[in-house]
C-alpha cells in the first residue's frame, strides 16, 4: 500500500486505522478494480471494550483491511494517549487534567481533537461505497436486520441507485455470541443464505448484525463467498429504511449522537443505556487507568497496545 494510504495502529490492543474518507474510497475503488478481496470494520468504544475480552472479535478486527474509528470516544482516547506522560507525585492529577482538556476540546476545539485521527461514520462511508457501486454497475447483498430492515433499505436504495443490483433475504438466522447459528433451523437457514449469496456472486456484502457478531460473521464467512468486499454496517439499514432518525447535525458533530439515540428510542431505553455506559464513563476510565498504570503504547501512532 502506498505510504500516503491508511496507517494502522492499536487502541487498547485493538486495531485502528488512521486514514481519511478520501483514502478509504480510493482503497475501495482499487480493490474493486483489481478484484482483490477486502473487508472493513467500524469499531466504536463499545466494540473496542468488547474486543479486549473477546479473542475472536479481536482477531476479526485485526484481520480486517480497514478498521475505521466510528465514535468520537476513539478520537478522544487517541489524542489523550498521545499527550506527554508527566512524572512526579502529581502525575495522577495531571493525567486527569489532560483527560478533562481532551474531553472539553470536543466542543471547544474539534480541529485539535481530530487533527491526527479522523472519525469516519460507518453509515456515511456505506453510502459513499454504494455510489461507487452505482457508477460501476455492481451487485450488492444486504445481510442482517431483525425486523425486515434489509428489505426496507433495499427498496429505498434501489429507487435511488438504479444501476446497482441489490439482493437480500426476508429472514436471517439467530446467532450466538461467537456468530454460530443457535439451532438446527438457524443452521439450515444460514447454509441456505450462504448458498444464495454464492449463486448471486455479489461484488459487495454489507453485514448489519449486533456489535461483535457482524465482525465475526464476516471473519467466519466472507472468504467462502464469491464477493470482493464486505463491510460491517451496524444499524445503517435502520437509518436507510427510515426506522431510525438521524440526530441534528450539531449533536453528531459534537459527539452527542448517543444522547439523541437514548431519548429518541424510548422502547429501547435500557438496552441503549447499557451500551452508552460502555462508551461513557467505562471507556474513558479504561483509557485513563491504562495510561496511569503505564501500559505500553506505541508513541509513533499514539495509541495504546496490549
Amino acid at each position: 500500500m502506498a505510504k500516503s494510504g491508511p496507517k494502522h495502529g492499536s487502541l487498547l490492543g485493538i486495531k485502528i486505522s488512521s486514514t481519511s474518507r478520501e483514502q478509504v474510497l480510493n482503497f475501495v475503488r482499487e480493490r474493486l478494480s483489481s478484484r482483490e478481496k477486502f473487508y472493513i470494520v467500524t469499531p466504536n468504544p463499545e466494540i473496542v471494550l468488547m474486543a479486549m475480552k473477546d479473542w475472536l472479535l479481536k482477531k476479526a478486527i485485526y484481520k480486517s483491511d480497514l478498521s475505521l474509528p466510528d465514535g468520537i470516544g476513539l478520537a478522544q482516547a487517541y489524542k489523550y494517549m498521545d499527550l506527554d506522560d508527566p512524572k512526579g507525585i502529581f502525575r495522577p492529577f495531571i493525567l486527569f487534567y489532560q483527560g478533562l482538556k481532551v474531553g472539553l476540546s470536543t466542543f471547544t476545539d474539534p480541529e485539535y481533537l481530530l487533527n491526527r485521527l479522523q472519525i469516519i461514520k460507518g453509515r456515511e462511508i456505506f453510502l459513499d461505497i454504494i455510489k461507487i457501486a452505482d457508477e460501476k454497475k455492481l451487485k450488492v447483498y444486504l445481510y442482517g436486520g431483525e425486523h425486515g430492515e434489509a428489505e426496507s433499505a433495499m427498496a429505498v436504495l434501489s429507487e435511488k441507485y438504479k444501476r446497482v443490483k441489490f439482493k437480500t433475504n426476508n429472514k436471517f438466522p439467530i446467532y450466538d455470541k461467537n456468530c454460530q447459528p443457535v439451532s438446527e433451523d438457524d443452521l439450515k437457514l444460514h447454509k441456505k443464505i450462504i448458498g444464495d449469496i454464492r449463486l448471486f456472486e455479489p461484488d459487495l456484502v454489507f453485514v448489519a448484525l449486533l456489535p461483535g457478531k457482524q465482525e465475526k460473521w464476516i471473519f467466519r464467512n466472507f472468504f467462502r463467498l464469491r464477493a470482493t468486499g464486505a463491510m460491517a454496517v451496524g444499524g445503517t439499514f435502520n437509518f436507510i429504511s427510515g426506522n431510525a432518525s438521524l440526530p441534528p447535525k450539531w449533536m453528531a458533530k459534537n459527539g452527542l449522537e448517543w444522547v439523541y439515540r437514548l431519548f429518541s428510542e424510548p422502547f429501547n431505553f435500557w438496552s441503549r443505556a447499557r451500551r452508552i455506559f460502555n462508551a461513557f464513563p467505562k471507556f474513558p476510565w479504561v483509557v485513563f487507568t491504562s495510561k496511569l498504570l503505564r501500559k505500553k503504547y506505541n508513541t509513533s501512532f499514539g495509541v495504546v497496545e496490549s
